[in-house]
């Protein structure tokens, strides 16, 4: 389910729909009921909803990107409050996966370096529809104008990219993105330059930062109290910074809305330390990496932290009794029998 929040916000942009009562019939509300926090609306009538105020603007579509343009963190209430309030925006936009689901049941989003890029991602069920195409751009859109509000009202991507490909006018898009997308890609994407995610943000607080998502937290468990470990959640972390050095403990107790001692003690109670979680997310990225014949053993020591490819080699050594080599030629092998 969706949050009715954004229906609520794309009627209200439709400026050319002479029966806006339509509207509300289509998402299953009356003007009335759609103001509720906790109202919500079902993804296909999102997408029938977008649709029918897309035919009353057809071909060019703006109603979206005005939607999207006028957004504001403070509007998604804690969730947004926390992005705002991160340090950077590579801190926000680690958090920005896992809460995003609190209001949000469809997509799917992640990051990751690339070279000297910085890769966001959403991944929503593909369905051939123009609903699902205006609701991914948006998505993408609205993820730019949050990074704005936090850093510099120009902030430009390096690049925009969408899976699907559409019919109508895309002056809109390249208005508010800054550039002109590319459509047909593999997947949905949002790439910002490494400075730009790693830059201070204007109004970032390291202090009320993790005093949201501690309140995030404690919606997520009450929402779905079989939520990842501790432990699972630091190696994910610890995995999405290995390719700049192994992270310091403060850095990823930041990532995790705690204080350092927090994250050491609580650790500590479940029989482990940070040193070892690190040498587990080591591990576990490392046999991905390996098993992925486009990277090259170099690049996956890079990956995960290493500085020198021997070092890569003897700790792999260790975790699998095998050199990663022998470890890739055994799964080629085994892919091959069957």
């Amino acid at each position: 389910m969706l949050s009715a929040f954004y229906a609520r916000k794309q009627i209200e942009q439709a400026i050319h729909v002479e029966d806006v009562s339509a509207l509300y019939d289509i998402v299953g509300h009356t003007p009335e009921s759609i103001l509720e926090p906790d109202a919500m609306v079902a993804p296909q009538a999102y997408h029938s909803l977008l649709e029918a105020i897309a035919e009353s603007e057809w071909p060019d579509l703006r109603f979206h990107m005005r939607v999207c343009s006028g957004m504001r963190c403070e509007a998604f209430g804690a969730f947004g409050l926390a992005f705002k309030s991160a340090p950077t925006l590579r801190h926000a936009f680690q958090r920005l996966s896992r809460y995003t689901r609190l209001h949000n049941g469809v997509s799917e989003f992640s990051a990751v370096d690339r070279e000297a890029v910085f890769c966001w991602t959403h991944r929503q069920p593909v369905l051939p529809r123009l609903g699902v195409y205006l609701s991914n751009e948006a998505a993408m859109a609205t993820t730019l104008t949050l990074c704005r509000e936090t850093t510099t009202s120009d902030l430009t991507p390096v690049r925009v990219q969408f899976t699907h490909r559409r019919d109508g006018s895309k002056d809109a898009l390249v208005e508010h993105f800054g550039i002109e997308p590319v459509f047909g890609a593999e997947v949905d994407g949002l790439q910002l330059a490494i400075d730009q995610v790693d830059r201070p943000t204007t109004i970032g607080d390291a202090g009320i930062w993790r005093f949201f998502t501690d309140h995030l937290e404690s919606l997520l468990q009450a929402e779905d109290p079989a939520e990842p470990s501790l432990e699972t959640q630091v190696v994910e972390e610890v995995a999405k910074l290995l390719s700049g050095g192994v992270p310091p403990l403060a850095e990823v107790a930041m990532t995790l809305g705690m204080g350092t001692r927090t994250l050491q003690r609580r650790l500590s109670e479940r029989g482990t330390t940070y040193q070892a979680v690190v040498d587990e997310a080591r591990r576990h990225l490392a046999q991905q990496l390996v098993g992925d014949k486009r990277y090259s053993l170099s690049e996956i020591a890079f990956l995960t932290g290493f500085s020198e490819q021997s070092a890569f080699t003897r700790a792999f050594k260790r975790w699998e009794e095998l050199s990663p080599r022998a470890f890739r030629q055994a799964g080629t092998q085994a892919s091959g029998a069957r």
